[in-house]
């Protein structure tokens, strides 16, 4: 287990994250809200009276999620088959939420925050008065977008699901050339995953790696009866040291929705934030706790097979926004960055600053056709 005394903190408002600091326990509410803003509040309540640091949304437009509607196609969660396009739509957060649920946080003394995905969600964070930003594992890879909210001069928190250790080392990079702040979560793009793809010893690895904070993202962990952990891996995780804990959480996980089914109920939240802020200070006190090996798991970061599938399904790559005649160049204008669903991916957003203005198609590319290397001369 690496030690961290040196690491220096993160602040956030006015919490600190990191060596030595209360864990900075986050209720991620997410999509759970179902577009109901009287179930929105009742969700930061219920994270509130529980003890959590932050109450955490996601903020987008579909149209800066995933390409065209029906091209996203189906994805695969639960034995569910979700249209991708339509749910994401049905679940934007109206933009006079933003500013009402963060004045609600900011009456309840919890951090209100959320992971933007594209420059108007970044925009209209801002406008509310966001003191951080999360950047989801699903843009972790997308580093013109990093970069982009990296330039608002907030402080970070990375999620790392699916990612590989050198594409996590480009976004850190680029997020600390910004000269922010910024703290890294271990996460795994299963929902929920067995808990023998846990791998909590990445969280070292992360730590050794960039000397920043380092906690973990839970997306629900599964006993083989079906039943949701609400205690292995929470404590486990505070137990090897995390900084920050994110959880999803849920009125009632009867409830329609993709997200609902792993999350965490009330009464469960409240025992958890309580166990894990206890052992927090244990650790915080000197105590080392003996380690749960199967959560411990490898140290190794990379893209785990049970995460192959999201990360095909959903890391972002480079698409033609409209119609490219042959011998155009690609621009900003005619090339957009999103999620490709079921349809065929193209470049990684990581070339992307290589490809614009330089770059011409060799033949002619069609609204939302992958821009891949055949595809054009360089």
């Amino acid at each position: 287990m690496v030690m961290h005394a040196s690491i220096p903190p993160v602040r956030v408002g006015t919490r600190r994250i990191g060596s030595g600091e209360p864990l900075f326990f986050i209720a991620e509410i997410g999509l759970n809200h179902n577009q109901d803003f009287d179930m929105a509040k009742q969700l930061i309540d219920v994270a509130a009276q529980a003890g959590c640091s932050a109450a955490k949304f996601q903020t987008f437009r579909a149209r800066d999620v995933y390409i065209g509607r029906n091209l996203a196609g189906t994805y695969h969660l639960m034995g569910k088959e979700i249209p991708i396009y339509d749910l994401h739509a049905s679940l934007e957060m109206p933009e006079d939420w933003v500013i009402k649920l963060s004045e609600y946080c900011t009456k309840l003394d919890i951090v209100f925050f959320s992971a933007p995905i594209g420059q108007a969600a970044t925009e209209m964070l801002l406008s509310a008065g966001t003191s951080v930003f999360k950047i989801s594992s699903y843009e972790c890879s997308n580093l013109p977008f990093v970069r982009y909210v990296a330039s608002k001069g907030k402080p970070i928190i990375l999620s790392t699901g699916a990612a590989t250790l050198g594409e996590i080392e480009a976004a850190v990079l680029t997020i600390q050339r910004a000269g922010v702040p910024l703290a890294v979560m271990h996460c795994l793009t299963c929902y929920p995953a067995s808990f023998r793809c846990a791998n909590l010893s990445v969280m070292d690895t992360l730590r050794s790696a960039f000397e920043i904070p380092v906690g973990f993202s839970d997306n629900g962990f599964a006993y083989e009866s079906g039943k949701i952990d609400d205690t292995r891996v929470p404590l486990a995780a505070a137990q090897g040291g995390a900084d920050l804990f994110e959880i999803h959480i849920t009125l009632d996980r009867s409830l329609p929705g993709p997200d609902h089914g792993f999350a965490t109920e009330p009464d469960e939240l409240k025992k958890m934030v309580t166990a894990m802020n206890s052992v927090r200070q244990e650790y915080n006190d000197g105590r080392r706790f003996d380690i749960d090996l199967e959560l411990w798991g490898s140290s190794v970061k990379r893209t785990y097979p049970e995460e192959e599938y999201v990360r095909t399904f959903a890391y972002k790559c480079l698409f033609a926004a409209k119609d490219i005649d042959s011998g155009k160049k690609l621009t900003e204008d005619n090339v957009c960055i999103l999620r490709p669903g079921e349809h065929p991916r193209g470049i990684e957003p990581k070339f992307y600053d290589l490809l614009i203005g330089k770059a011409v198609s060799k033949h002619k590319l069609k609204r939302w056709e992958p821009i891949t290397w055949d595809a054009i001369l360089s």
